[in-house]
């Protein structure tokens, strides 16, 4: 790891720290693995900042607002900082995959804006993801270690 940068643990959200409930946007509807909550602080506990990148194109869908996307990440930042996990931060690409933005995973986008945010070395990051396509592309994009989490 370079000298005076973080780590981070980059983490997906839905299918991974929640059940996908199908553009989730809806806090009634948040269900949190159980299983996610140790290998997070396990991770935590090792130094790595716990940051989520998570592709929400519902948003330019128009299924959900910015407001309900807010809400519901609160809801899960606090859920999990209630269960000794604190989020460093979450990035979210709103973007439709047919807007080939920089941002939608497998893209970088998130990652390195994340990086300038919080100072990582990058190449120290562990990505954690449920999807081989977009979770495991960012991390090949990234040439990162790819963890493919089964519930």
């Amino acid at each position: 790891m370079t000298r005076g940068k973080n780590k981070a643990l980059l983490v997906d959200r839905d299918g991974t720290i929640n059940v996908d409930c199908h553009y989730c946007s809806d806090v009634s509807k948040l269900v949190i693995y159980d299983d996610i909550i140790p290998v997070l602080k396990k991770y935590q506990d090792e130094g790595y900042l716990i940051i989520i990148v998570t592709n929400q194109s519902g948003v330019n869908r128009g299924y959900f607002t910015l407001d309900d996307l807010d809400r519901f990440n609160s809801e899960v930042k606090r859920y999990l900082e209630s269960h000794g996990v604190k989020i460093s931060g979450i990035y979210f690409c709103p973007h439709r995959p047919d807007e080939n933005c920089e941002c939608r995973k497998p893209r970088t986008g998130m990652v390195e804006q994340a990086a300038r945010d919080f100072n990582l070395d990058v190449k120290a990051c562990i990505l954690i993801g449920d999807s081989e396509d977009m979770d495991g592309g960012l991390a090949r994009n990234l040439g990162i270690p790819f963890i493919k989490v089964i519930h």
